[in-house]
């Protein structure tokens, strides 16, 4: 299965969306079994000097540039990791699940 995309999207909501060129699909994250990894690979990358909590509004990866943590508490700051940092792997195993 082809793993193109432009964006995927965590939202804290529960649902988990894939945008491509031609289109997308959203799952539940409840339905999801390579979400979790995600999540943690992103959190993984946190610069120490925020003190941003595990609660997110969303988290939006975008495929080769970079991912935002938007977090869910008033007040906080979110932060980027690049893309390079990431784990591209469990992220193209997770867009894969959700286009499935």
């Amino acid at each position: 299965m082809a793993t193109e995309y432009n964006v995927l999207h965590i939202f804290g909501f529960g649902d988990v969306q894939v945008n491509k060129q031609d289109g997308g699909k959203t799952k539940k994250a409840i339905e999801l079994t390579k979400l979790q990894a995600v999540i943690d690979n992103v959190w993984s990358k946190k610069p120490s000097n925020n003190a941003a909590t595990k609660e997110y509004h969303a988290i939006n990866i975008f495929n080769g540039m970079f991912a935002d943590w938007q977090t869910k508490v008033k007040g906080q700051k979110g932060y980027r990791t690049e893309y390079s940092e990431l784990d591209e792997t469990l992220i193209k195993e997770l867009v894969e699940e959700v286009l499935a």
